[in-house]
């Protein structure tokens, strides 16, 4: 007998349960130990990608497993279906995953021909933990809705009826903490809201140009890519991280209500005013990204981050705004945070301009406490990258300490 047919039961369907649906009924095969206890593994995946295999086969596969699962709890079910599937099939599906106590929902619908409609029993499951839902529409949802225990939501390309639509779907969920969104060009919301008290992480994909408002006070994490003309954010208390790649005109709004983070990445297309009167007192890493010239709100940036010793630049992207024009003034002053606090400065993909030459020379310079600087030419041609860590190298350097790193 196997080892692995030696151990308990419980350590046996943890095993199973890493494992896709098919491979795990497959093991019933192996001995009489392990005839039935495929049925009671508490997480299905079914995985529909292949446009050569037979559909009506993978549909009597999900009736059968489903129907025959006896696990006291369905903890995970996960569909990927790159295939049309039948409205009836999909809602008896999900109906019989919510009569078992469902905990978690991955649902990925990634067909061509639009939007599928899941059962009004999903939205008054008071067992979810956990809901993720792609290309999934909430057009005929009535509310309202309940999802007393759900901590994590995420929601890509879903359609909605109107902009009331995401404000009652939040609303029913009073404990949530996770939530990812990611917008298509048409969702049918003019003025996306986020009025959330209990989240803490928030990711944002947008490429509709529509409002985002969102008021979250303990929200710690915020990522968002947002291409709306207008994004109005509360000041948020709690944030320690964030990364931000906005298209707005009001980037100045965005930045005051994250001064209380410790970690921020920037990449902007238009340059900011600095907005008045706000410091950064937790902020200790930067990150930004140099596709565009942003270099007054750099030297802004490091004027009031009294606590930063990191920062990074970086180019990302350069294709945003038609291309990367380096445009710098060294300052008339020299930031304090330069003097006394920064120890580490990393420039990716350097070219090694006049002005990108001054701007490094400008922080070696008067960084007195700096430990380590780090460059990464972008050239990869031998003897142009040999070039540009000779002049480097050449560069004066005001802190003694601080060691010259070439990736």
């Amino acid at each position: 007998m196997d080892s692995i047919s030696l151990l308990p039961n419980d350590f046996i369907l943890q095993i199973l349960s890493l494992l896709p649906t098919k491979d795990v009924m497959k093991t019933s095969v192996l001995s009489k130990r392990w005839r039935y206890l495929w049925k009671l593994v508490p997480k299905l995946e079914y995985i529909d990608v292949d446009e050569n295999a037979d559909h009506g086969t993978f549909v009597r596969f999900v009736d059968r497993s489903l129907l025959l699962n006896t696990a006291p709890v369905l903890e995970s079910l996960q569909f990927k279906l790159h295939r049309k599937c039948s409205q009836v099939d999909i809602v008896f599906w999900i109906g019989i995953a919510v009569e078992r106590g469902l905990r978690e929902l991955n649902f990925d619908y990634h067909h061509i021909y639009g939007h599928i409609r899941l059962p009004q029993s999903l939205y008054t499951c008071g067992t979810l933990v956990v809901l993720k839902l792609k290309k999934v529409s909430l057009v005929d949802v009535r509310f309202p809705v309940c999802f007393q225990l759900l901590k994590t939501l995420h929601l890509l390309y879903v359609d909605y009826l109107d902009d009331e639509t995401p404000k009652k779907l939040l609303s029913s969920c009073p404990i949530l903490e996770v939530l990812v969104l990611n917008r298509g060009d048409e969702d049918n919301v003019i003025s996306f809201s986020v009025k959330v008290p209990s989240l803490q992480r928030f990711i944002y994909d947008s490429a509709s140009d529509n409002e985002l408002v969102l008021n979250t006070p303990s929200l710690k994490y915020l990522k968002t890519t947002d291409r709306c003309e207008y994004c109005m954010i509360e000041y948020m208390p709690e944030i320690v991280e964030a990364y931000v790649q906005v298209i707005c005109c009001n980037v100045e709004d965005i930045l005051m209500s994250l001064k209380s983070l410790k970690r921020l990445s920037l990449c902007l297309i238009l340059e900011p005013k600095f907005p008045t009167g706000s410091i950064f007192h937790q902020l200790v890493h930067l990150e930004l990204c140099t596709c565009e010239t942003l270099w007054e709100l750099l030297m802004s940036m490091l004027q009031h981050s009294p606590k930063l010793r990191s920062l990074k630049l970086n180019e990302i992207h350069n294709d945003l705004c038609g291309g990367h024009i380096f445009l710098w003034e060294e300052p008339s002053s020299v930031p304090k945070t330069l003097i006394f606090v920064l120890e580490t400065f990393e420039w990716r993909n350097y070219r090694g301009w006049k002005k990108e030459r001054d701007l490094a020379s400008f922080i070696l310079k008067h960084s007195k406490r700096l430990k380590i600087a780090i460059f990464s030419p972008e050239a990869t041609d031998v003897r142009e990258k040999y070039h540009l860590i000779t002049e480097l190298a050449r560069l004066s350097r005001g802190s003694p300490e601080c060691e010259l790193v070439f990736g």
